[in-house]
């Protein structure tokens, strides 16, 4: 299997427990050593990250459209996911907005980076400010 394929699969998986809010299954995709960059709460542990996300989120009224996958021309152990973010949470806030995750693999084909961007002027009007300050 191409490296290319085996990133994509790990990519699949990432989205299956983000969708399902499956922490345990989101975190064993990284190494231990690992970060995730989101544009609201800075760099974190993947654990820290996720934690809040699944404690805040509705994951009945959450999803995700897929857009593209892409690959890193330049030969590097990189993939991005373009998608569109519907972010529910437990209190009835919610918002919708187009992200890039831009995923960065080990050798042993763990996520060893994650940086998430998206525009965060539309979720802070829609959710009254930050919703991860807690």
């Amino acid at each position: 299997m191409s490296k290319e394929a085996i990133y994509e699969e790990i990519i699949g998986k990432y989205m299956k427990a983000l969708a399902e809010y499956d922490l345990e299954g989101l975190c064993n995709l990284f190494t231990p050593e690992a970060k995730v960059y989101s544009p609201l709460l800075g760099w974190l542990e993947p654990r820290v990250f996720f934690e809040k996300m699944c404690i805040l989120s509705d994951i009945k009224k959450s999803w995700q459209k897929p857009h593209n996958t892409l690959i890193s021309t330049e030969g590097k152990p990189v993939m991005i996911k373009h998608f569109t973010y519907h972010w529910a949470v437990k209190d009835g806030r919610n918002t919708t907005f187009e992200a890039c995750d831009v995923f960065e693999f080990d050798e042993n084909n763990k996520i060893s980076k994650e940086t998430i961007i998206y525009d965060t002027h539309q979720l802070r009007i829609d959710m009254g400010g930050n919703p991860l300050d807690f």
